[in-house]
Formats: C-alpha cells, structure tokens, sequence
C-alpha cells in the first residue's frame, strides 16, 4: 500500500507551525469514494491550506469540479460547475459531558459573507473527505437550470410541458380540497 502525500485524516496536533498544503485530485484517488456519486466521473481539484493559529486552524482553499445534472425544465443534461472557495475556523473542543447543554447566539463574522465561519472539532483530526462531500453537496441546485436566463421560452421546452408548468392543463384544479369529501358516504 501507498503512503498517501495528502491524507483524508488530518492529524492537526502534528501540522507544523507554517502550516500544510493537500492537493486531492480524481488523478490521485484519495476523495474519489466520498464525491464518486456526486460528480460522477468528472475531474475535480481541491486545495487545502491549514494553518495553526493558537488554538484554533485557519483553513483556506478551493474546490473545483463539476456535476451532472438536467434542466428542470427541459430535461436536458448538462454540467454544473463547482467552483468554491472555502476560508473556515477549525476550533478545538471538548466533547459535551453527559448533562451539559450549549447554546450559540448569533455571531458578528456572520454578517460577513466573505470572512471565515468555524467548524467545532471534537478531536485533533480533520476527515478532509467529508467536509468536501458536505461542500459539493450543498452547491448542487434545488432547480438546475440549462443556461442561466433559461425559462419558459427555451426551445427545449416542448408546448405539452410549456402548458404544464404554467397550470393551462386540462385537469381543473379544485379551489376546495376537501370537496371530495361531499361524495364520500359512512355506513352506520
């Protein structure tokens, strides 16, 4: 077996004062079990920078990569590209004992959209796989569109689907959902 140049478990305790960098790439296979059911077979690139700072490690990067996806409207396949840049906190703390609790107030770093957020770590080790899967995963769509101004008008978009999605279909909508009710009748 290979020793790995960068990790998916990162021993913070051991990262030297000036810090890391990790490069992970579909070439060198290290995350491609965390983000093979996202992206698919396309390439991707993420760059990592830890760096300690007192008891705290700045993270700084980038993620790159792709998805498959389709037009929520006309179904078309297409390639969502991934390209995040993630500056976060990775803060030291101990595990909750049985009985304590812990409250979070709102924050003055998030109101700002490029500074960094944190992430509370129970232990020294970072599992770099995990937090790039939660990143990609989150930069996926709720409505993927083909072409960025793609609406209705597309030429994708055939007349029997146009008239779907703006409600002219043929089956009339009930302005009452309980009038079914009316027909239905309770043997006593």
């Amino acid at each position: 077996m290979k020793t790995r140049v960068s990790p998916v478990q990162i021993a913070l305790k051991d990262l030297p004062l000036e810090g890391r960098s990790f490069t992970y790439t579909r070439e060198s296979g290290e995350l491609n079990e965390f983000l093979g059911e996202l992206v698919g077979q396309n390439p991707y690139k993420v760059d990592v920078q830890i760096t300690p700072m007192g008891n705290a490690y700045d993270m700084r990067g980038t993620i790159q990569t792709g998805m498959n996806l389709q037009c929520s409207l006309c179904a078309l396949d297409l390639k969502h590209p991934i390209n995040e840049r993630i500056h976060e906190m990775l803060v030291l703390q101990k595990p909750l004992n049985k009985g304590d609790q812990q409250s979070k107030a709102n924050h003055a770093h998030e109101w700002v959209e490029d500074g960094p957020d944190y992430i509370m770590l129970e232990s020294d080790s970072f599992h770099v796989g995990e937090y790039v899967r939660e990143v990609v995963a989150l930069n996926e769509p709720i409505r993927p569109l083909g072409k960025p101004d793609c609406d209705l008008q597309c030429e994708n978009v055939s007349d029997e689907m146009r008239k779907w999605l703006q409600g002219r279909d043929a089956i009339s909508i009930r302005t009452n959902p309980f009038q079914a009710l009316e027909k239905i009748k309770l043997k006593s």
